[in-house]
């Protein structure tokens, strides 16, 4: 059932992002928490996300806005650097609980405010949105929803979006799993998992690019967060 999880979570995961720009560690954080304590599960979705992201990046290198990207990033990595060192010491019971929230709030925030919410494009507001991804990272490996609303105002396209979003990713990916591994909290056992989960994802991206031209990305974002407020109430549930 793990292998399946793991499996089928990837695949998903790398098709939503496909067709609608991000969400593949959300869709995983949705899943993993069912079959991994709340120190795994962000390993394990961080781990099989740096592929994908990678992989982009280089796609759409030459998109880059280093401007737009470079102060979010450091104040990103600095944050979820210091928050994994936190971690480690956290009461599961009650991460699984704050996370469960996090997932209710977030799906209300994306069902009911995301389309309102608009940054101003200046590198002070992508500090602070940067500070803000950083926390959620560290402890639950999701990043982009507090990131994604300042790249959308300051980069000129998608393609410029989409390059300048990954290669933050990539940078904090890496500095996320070091902390985890410098303070310990990296389970060396889940290797075959990434290795199933890495190759999974791109299994989804290409299912995402087949299937782009067929599904209205608007209306799958609105199914797939609905279903993260469920999957976080189900997790509260679970704990109480």
């Amino acid at each position: 059932m793990v292998w399946l999880a793991v499996t089928l979570g990837s695949v998903l995961a790398g098709a939503l992002q496909t067709v609608t720009g991000f969400g593949s560690v959300v869709l995983m954080m949705i899943i993993f928490p069912f079959f991994f304590d709340m120190i795994d599960a962000p390993m394990l979705a961080l781990s099989i996300n740096m592929l994908y992201c990678t992989i982009l990046c280089i796609k759409y290198r030459r998109d880059i806005d280093w401007r737009v990207t470079v102060p979010p990033t450091i104040t990103y990595s600095l944050v979820a650097f210091a928050i994994t060192g936190l971690v480690g010491d956290a009461d599961l019971h009650v991460l699984v609980m704050v996370f469960a929230v996090f997932l209710m709030l977030l799906s209300l925030y994306f069902l009911l405010f995301a389309s309102r919410v608009k940054a101003a494009p200046k590198p002070i507001v992508g500090v602070g949105c940067g500070a803000a991804a950083g926390v959620a990272a560290g402890l639950f490996a999701i990043g982009g929803p507090p990131i994604a609303p300042y790249f959308i105002a300051a980069t000129k396209d998608h393609k410029s979006y989409v390059a300048s979003m990954q290669l933050m990713f990539v940078v904090t990916n890496i500095v996320n799993i070091a902390g985890r591994i410098i303070n310990g909290i990296f389970n060396w056992s889940l290797w075959p998992y990434i290795a199933v989960g890495s190759g999974c994802i791109l299994v989804g991206l290409e299912l995402g690019e087949f299937v782009a031209g067929k599904i209205n990305p608007a209306r799958l974002r609105l199914v797939v967060y609905a279903f993260v407020g469920i999957s976080g109430l189900i997790l509260l549930l679970q704990q109480v």
